[in-house]
């Protein structure tokens, strides 16, 4: 027989040939633009389809068209062959496509499917044996039919798992197992336990050749490993920025052996496929957690030499999602006790007591030193109120958990382990959460009997100094007319009985003793100038008192008074005499050292209207100034820069030191004299207004 070919056969060819080839350019376009394993894919489908597809052109197209025998036709079908053969090597040997339920599901239907045909037939001639006279449809056949219908389900379920058992070696419960590794992973927090439960369950699951799981230092950006089994050659440790996590950062999936092999065959010059096998590492999962990979999963091929299917994946995938978050929770859960525990040290090692309390009102931090300081047990202050403490400990922090404002160096006494008082500086702060929003207060407390000790050591090591000043200067300033005495009392003898002599050693005498008389006075006037009662002044007194004393002497000199600041001025705590001998001692001072047609300024600045503490008040002359050599000792007593001067500087310091105020000398820069500068300082009350 042979067939006669018309005039369209041409055409059909033609078509033939154009539609391969269209093919062949999209399997071209798609190869190119797939990366991966699915290029990899791609790549099997190419020539699946080019190489039969070829050879079955070429019998049953192009040979009929060019020779006009169809002789090879019949070669065709069975190019179809090769292609099933390497769509089945890309279907297992790169998942291809998941046809696990479909063999599964189909095979086990055949098999039952032809048992149960078997156990059929068997029984019908079983029972013709039996029963040879039985013929049509009857009883017998029913309840045979009854039977096979009974065993179906068993028998598929038994050749089920023996297929199971062959062709995919060890089956898993996907659905069990996540549920079973869930419930684990949320019910521990302790990350060895977590990580060797989930080591566990992969082990147990996908049985490979060995397991590591990695976790991020992140002090010391390493991943190192946190649990292993097998896979000895693994690296101890493994930089953030290694080849082996270029592909994990890159794109944050799971990562192939195989599939980076194919990457580098199709041009990729990554050494990673090549460290994986060297190291039998065939997966590599990473444990990402907010879009930062904390730690990956290393695993080996499988012991039955399976490939990873995609059910494997999901696995791994899910389960690794799950565990990231677990791990996550744990490191985090790890840091927290540290920190606590490290916490709970530092505070039960300093010497400061630290009391907290909660949004509550109860005590929840009470360290030993508190408990020392405060004589309160820890046991009996811990979660109660503040009240539990002494005064006043419960006012400060309810005041601060109140208002959120902090109160700073709160001093105060309370009664120690020896039953003496013992001096405390207490303070206190706003515990705040993460809005701003105030949750409680927290107090410090030190001991502060050490620098009392200092400051009184301080305070008497100045004393000893003054009274040494004191007497040296007091000693210069007595021997002069000591020595002018007693030159005169030794000249006595020889030169008594003339009169002139007894005159001027009378004369001499009563100087020099009236002179010793004014010494002893200034003395005593700075000795006793913290001992004047002290009350709210408005120095506008003692200022207009001071201006009308020395009005007729600023005449007779031709002294101009400017007076700069006057307006509503704050009281300052102290005694009206002693602050008109401080102001009168300043201007008298500035108006000795000027020559007549000078300038006395008197300036009075408020700064508490600024709100600031300090009142002060600037008296500036346009005399000479004062020696540089001399502006550190001006306050010291008997110190003077006036041939006759009395050291009235060294009262003004006295007095300024009892009114608690700050009293400075300083030259003027750009203009001749000097400025002494005292600063009040100004308590709380309301501004009063300075009668003019």
């Amino acid at each position: 027989m042979r067939p006669l070919y018309g005039a369209l056969h041409p055409l059909f060819a033609s078509y033939l040939v154009f539609s391969f080839g269209l093919a062949t350019l999209t399997l071209v376009a798609k190869y190119r633009r797939c990366t991966g394993l699915q290029k990899i894919q791609g790549g099997h489908l190419f020539l699946a389809f080019i190489a039969p597809g070829l050879l079955a052109t070429t019998t049953n197209v192009l040979v009929p068209l060019l020779a006009g025998t169809s002789a090879y036709n019949g070669l065709g079908p069975l190019f179809s062959l090769i292609m099933i053969a390497m769509i089945a090597h890309a279907i297992i040997r790169h998942r291809l496509m998941d046809i696990r339920i479909v063999i599964r599901r189909g095979v086990v239907y055949l098999f039952t499917f032809l048992s149960s045909a078997a156990l059929f037939v068997l029984l019908l001639f079983g029972s013709n044996a039996v029963l040879p006279r039985e013929h049509g449809f009857s009883v017998r056949d029913i309840f045979l039919a009854l039977i096979v219908a009974v065993l179906f389900q068993s028998v598929k379920l038994r050749v089920q798992r023996v297929f199971d058992r062959y062709l995919y070696r060890d089956p898993y419960d996907y659905p069990r197992t996540l549920r079973d590794a869930s419930r684990a992973l949320s019910t521990t927090i302790d990350l060895p336990a977590l990580l060797d439960h989930v080591g566990t369950v992969l082990t147990r699951t996908l049985r490979p050749e060995g397991i590591v799981i990695y976790l991020l230092e992140s002090e010391d950006q390493l991943f190192v490993p946190a649990w292993s089994s097998g896979l000895s050659s693994v690296p101890a440790q493994i930089p953030t920025d290694s080849t082996e996590l270029s592909a994990l950062t890159a794109d944050h999936q799971i990562l192939f052996r195989d599939e980076l092999t194919g990457r580098a065959s199709s041009g990729s010059q990554s050494p990673l496929p090549t460290e994986l096998e060297a190291l039998h590492v065939e997966v590599v999962v990473p444990l990402i957690e907010e879009n930062e990979i904390i730690g990956f999963v290393v695993l080996g091929a499988k012991r039955s030499g399976d490939p990873y299917f995609s059910n494997d994946v999901d696995l791994l995938t899910t389960l690794a999602n799950q565990a990231a978050v677990a791990v996550r929770n744990a490191q985090t859960h790890a840091r927290v006790v540290q920190m606590n525990e490290q916490m709970n040290k530092v505070l039960e090692t300093i010497e400061s007591g630290v009391v907290a309390v909660g949004p509550r009102g109860r005590i929840t931090l009470f360290n030993r030193a508190a408990e020392q300081l405060t004589g309160t047990a820890t046991k009996l202050a811990h979660g109660q109120p503040p009240e539990c403490l002494p005064d006043p400990l419960p006012e400060l922090l309810k005041s601060t958990a109140a208002d959120g404002q902090p109160r700073s160096h709160i001093e105060f006494s309370l009664p120690g382990l020896a039953g003496q008082l013992v001096p405390l500086i207490c303070s206190t702060s706003p515990l705040r959460g993460p809005g701003g929003a105030t949750l409680g207060a927290v107090a410090v407390l030190n001991d502060i009997s050490r620098l009392k000790e200092l400051e009184q050591e301080k305070r008497r090591a100045e004393r000893l100094a003054s009274i040494e000043a004191i007497a040296s200067g007091l000693i210069h300033e007595i021997r002069n007319p000591l020595v002018g005495i007693k030159t005169y009392a030794q000249l006595l003898p020889s030169r008594g009985a003339s009169e002139e002599f007894r005159d001027m050693f009378s004369r001499t005498a009563a100087r020099e003793i009236g002179r010793i008389d004014d010494l002893l006075s200034r003395f005593r006037t700075i000795s006793r100038a913290s001992q004047h009662p002290m009350q709210p002044v408005d120095i506008s007194g003692p200022l207009r008192d001071t201006f009308e004393t020395l009005h007729a002497q600023m005449e007779d000199r031709q002294i101009r008074l400017r007076q700069v600041g006057d307006g509503a001025r704050r009281p300052v705590l102290g005694n009206t005499s002693q602050l008109q001998q401080l102001f009168l001692n300043l201007c008298l001072n500035a108006i000795q050292a000027m020559e007549p047609g000078g300038e006395l300024t008197v300036r009075v600045v408020d700064l508490s209207e600024g709100g600031g503490k300090t009142l002060i008040v600037e008296v500036a002359d346009t005399g000479p100034g004062i020696p540089d050599a001399l502006l550190g000792t001006v306050f010291d007593p008997f110190v003077t820069t006036k041939p006759h001067g009395t050291g009235l500087v060294a009262i003004c310091r006295g007095i300024a030191d009892a009114h608690h105020a700050r009293l400075v000398a300083r030259n003027n820069v750009g203009r001749s004299g000097c400025t002494f500068t005292v600063e009040f300082p100004v308590p709380s009350g309301h501004p009063t207004r300075i009668a003019p």
